[in-house]
């Protein structure tokens, strides 16, 4: 019995190993796997854009731990490699300046090219019973990088979906090379960010995108709906641009400061504005000193009274003398006077001619000190914080000193343009009037606070062609004759000449109150002299 036994236990065993033989383990030619992977790696990350290469460790296969070191072996490139992964080990320069390369062996490794499916540049190490998956999910998953699937038998296929297209293509391993994908978007909607009141605004913004849009087969859109997604997000007031996602753009964002023009001077002033004041004080102080002089050792015209000797020397460069002088300092001072008042009664006279071919304004509000003198702020939390002064709210300053900040854009049309928009859905101000006033009466001054670049945040499939296009901007000049050629002429304020004008009576009512003052002091002078010399007459006469 125990014989048996025997015998049928070892036919069990004997049948057992005919049945089910071990397969040989296959014969991995990493070179294979390594050449296409490396060139792959190469074409589409050049060293002096992604110098990073981050690898994503999570296959446990005997194919990637055999590639992963001719890898790293590589010494061109940075490498970092990573064994676990989670959303807060996913940077942004993982998105924008890295190349990411992801082995796979299961459907749980799939969770990490979710996290990296934004990603530039992106490679999927997966063999090739992962391609035969029919769920939808999985099969997305893979079309979000270049797909390097690898076989047991030592083959290797790639595969590559583009975005704009969604057409799957498959690269020779053996010959390869990347498509152009942005060189035609096909007709792929790019969606700019924007406020409702500024769609209607003709920003360089929206132009710029719809050139990009010409040149590469897309569809501009401008909208204020981020629910579906946006590809380019302008940003504004950025301080300080440490983000990798960050393209500096065009144009700036600053606090500006909107002052009253400055209003035309009375015509008389024509008679006072050829010198400044420290000359009209050298020249009295000549006439002074001339006069002191003369009164103490003339010998002719200092017989005269002090004031009848500065009227002389007055009407000496006006129209030279009408008094008798004489003696050796007399004539030698008066001489050198006469000569000194040739050459500036002639520069006066000149400098008048010309400063009546145009009107003449009083100095504009531009600097700080100026600002901080002749301002008033409404009293506000922007007003409080640079320290300027304030008028009481509901209060009404003069419309000479009334001044405010507002955020401003690029420059002062383009930020009225903004403003009038938003006084149109008000329906306060049509457009065109709310300009007119604004250029009419008030200007922005020089002097800006916080001033920053207008940014771009643009998806990282987009980043390279935006980036091309904004150098190619900067360098062709196209943005600063932009709005030159939007601008409409008659926005641009102009002062009016004076030979517009016509000289009226109130123009003249400075001078008109000079001589009448003068004649009231002449006659009371006269009075008062004929009234002291009667007093004095009948004085001597009962001495």
């Amino acid at each position: 019995m125990s014989f048996v036994l025997v015998i049928s236990f070892m036919v069990l065993i004997s049948t057992r190993e005919i049945v089910c033989p071990l397969n040989p383990v296959p014969t991995i030619d990493s070179r294979v796997y390594v050449q296409a992977l490396s060139e792959l790696h190469r074409q589409l990350c050049p060293v002096d854009k992604y110098h990073d290469l981050v690898v994503y460790q999570t296959s446990n296969d005997a194919f990637s731990e055999t590639v992963l070191p001719f890898i790293m072996s590589d010494i061109v490139y940075t490498k970092i490699v990573k064994t676990h992964f989670s959303k807060l080990h996913i940077t942004y320069d993982n998105y924008f300046h890295s190349c990411n390369i992801i082995f796979i062996d299961s459907w749980e490794d799939l969770n990490i090219v979710s996290l990296l499916q934004l990603s530039v540049k992106l490679i999927l190490f997966y063999p090739k019973w992962i391609q035969s998956e029919k769920n939808i999910s999985i099969v997305r998953q893979l079309k979000k990088g270049y797909e390097v699937v690898y076989g047991l038998d030592n083959t290797v296929e790639i595969y590559r979906t583009n975005l704009f297209s969604k057409q799957k293509i498959a690269l020779d391993p053996q010959n390869i090379a990347i498509p152009d994908e942005q060189h035609d978007l096909h007709g792929y909607r790019i969606k700019m960010y924007c406020e409702n009141f500024l769609l209607k605004v003709p920003k360089f913004e929206k132009y710029f995108l719809e050139q990009v849009a010409i040149k590469r087969n897309a569809t501009a859109i401008q909208t204020s709906d981020t629910s579906r997604g946006i590809e380019v997000l302008p940003i504004i007031n950025m301080q300080n641009m440490v983000y990798s996602w960050i393209i500096p753009a065009f144009g700036t964002t600053y606090k500006a400061v909107k002052v009253p023009r400055a209003k035309p001077k009375p015509i008389v002033w024509i008679l006072i504005d050829p010198f400044d004041l420290y000359v009209w004080i050298t020249y009295l102080m000549l006439v002074l000193t001339m006069a002191i002089s003369i009164s103490l050792f003339g010998k002719l015209l200092g017989r005269r009274r002090f004031m009848e000797i500065v009227l002389e020397l007055i009407m000496m460069c006006l129209a030279g003398p009408s008094r008798a002088y004489g003696g050796t300092f007399e004539n030698r001072i008066i001489t050198l006077f006469c000569l000194i008042g040739i050459v500036l009664i002639s520069s006066y006279q000149s400098l008048i001619i010309s400063f009546m071919s145009c009107a003449r304004y009083g100095p504009e509000i531009n600097t700080l000190k100026q600002i901080h003198d002749r301002c008033l702020f409404p009293d506000d939390l922007y007003a409080k914080f640079y320290n300027f002064k304030t008028f009481p709210n509901g209060s009404l300053p003069g419309a000479d000193s009334e001044c405010s900040l507002i955020s401003a854009q690029n420059n002062e049309i383009h930020t009225l343009i903004i403003l009038s928009n938003l006084e149109a859905e008000n329906n306060s101000y049509s457009k065109e009037s709310f300009i007119m006033h604004s250029l009419e009466n008030y200007r922005f001054a020089e002097t800006k606070f916080l001033e920053y670049l207008i940014c771009f945040s643009i998806q990282p499939f987009l980043r390279e062609l935006f980036l091309f296009y904004i150098q190619a901007v900067f360098e062709s000049g196209i943005y600063e004759y932009y709005y030159n050629n939007k601008t409409k002429p008659n926005w641009q304020y102009q002062h009016k000449t004076f030979v517009e004008k016509v000289v009226r009576l109130e123009d003249l009512l400075l001078l008109w109150y000079a001589f009448v003052l003068g004649t009231l002091m002449s006659m009371l002078c006269f009075v008062v002299e004929m009234v002291v010399h009667k007093m004095l007459k009948g004085f001597f006469v009962h001495q």
